[in-house]
C-alpha cells in the first residue's frame, strides 16, 4: 500500500478503531491470519533463533502451525518478516552463551529474533495524520506484548 493510501485509510478507518496490530499492518485477510500465528508463536517463546523461525515457516507452509491454512515460505519471509523487521516491530539480537571446549572457554553468538518494545509518548500526537497512525500502532504493539 503506498503512503497516500495508507494515509487516507489512516484518517478514515484505523486511528478511529480498535483493529488487531495485523489488521493495522497488513491489507490480505491470508497475511493477517500468518502474522497473527507468527506473533502468538513468538510471543508464546520469547524469542527464536534463524533456524527455530526458519522451521516455523516450512511448518507454516506445510499446514502444520494450524490445520487447513497454509501460507508460502516465501512469502511468509518477504511480506510477513521483512516489514515488521524494517518497521522496527523485530530485531535480531545477539546473545553469547558459553562453550566449553577441552578447558577452554569460548563464547558462542546466537542470533535472535525478538519483539522490540517501542519508545513512544503517553499522549499522541494532535490530528489525523501519519505520526498519529505510527503511534497507534506502536501503542498497539506495546499493549498486545506487554504482559510478557
Amino acid at each position: 500500500m503506498g503512503l497516500r493510501g495508507l494515509t487516507r485509510k489512516a484518517k478514515m478507518q484505523l486511528i478511529p478503531s480498535e483493529e488487531d496490530i495485523c489488521e493495522l499492518l497488513f491489507t490480505r485477510n491470508k497475511t493477517q491470519r500468518a502474522c497473527r500465528l507468527f506473533l502468538d508463536w513468538l510471543k508464546q517463546r520469547g524469542a527464536c533463533t534463524r533456524s527455530e523461525l526458519s522451521q516455523f515457516a516450512w511448518d507454516l507452509e506445510a499446514g502444520r502451525i494450524e490445520k487447513g491454512f497454509k501460507y508460502r515460505r516465501t512469502s511468509f519471509y518477504r511480506q510477513i518478516r521483512k516489514p515488521l523487521l524494517t518497521l522496527g516491530l523485530i530485531t535480531i539480537e545477539q546473545r553469547f552463551g558459553e562453550k566449553q571446549d577441552f578447558d577452554v572457554k569460548s563464547f558462542v553468538v546466537r542470533e535472535k529474533y525478538v519483539l522490540v518494545r517501542q519508545p513512544i509518548p503517553k499522549r499522541p500526537p494532535d490530528g489525523l495524520n501519519l505520526p498519529r497512525l505510527m503511534w497507534t500502532i506502536c501503542k498497539r504493539w506495546n499493549d498486545e506484548f506487554s504482559e510478557r
